[in-house]
């Protein structure tokens, strides 16, 4: 099975994009503030909270996947 094809690659990936944009977002937000613009405080806690909730996204599916590989090394010692 190509990893293309793989689910668990494809929202991990899908994760990462996400996460990535988040985080232009962010640098969009700090740029507009340091022109002199005066964004909405609240778009930047909106913007603080899903990179939170995508970034323990991440690390669950991380998780996830270390699981079968821990065992596997586990069990051939």
């Amino acid at each position: 099975m190509s990893a293309n094809h793989n689910p668990v690659i494809q929202g991990v990936r899908n994760l990462t994009q996400r996460f990535d944009d988040l985080g232009q977002q962010l640098a969009d937000f700090n740029r507009r503030q340091a022109d002199g613009d005066h964004p909405d405080p609240s778009e930047f806690v909106d913007l603080l909270k899903k990179q939170s909730v995508t970034h323990s996204a991440l690390n669950a599916q991380f998780t996830l996947l270390q699981k079968p590989l821990k065992t596997v090394l586990s069990e051939t010692r």
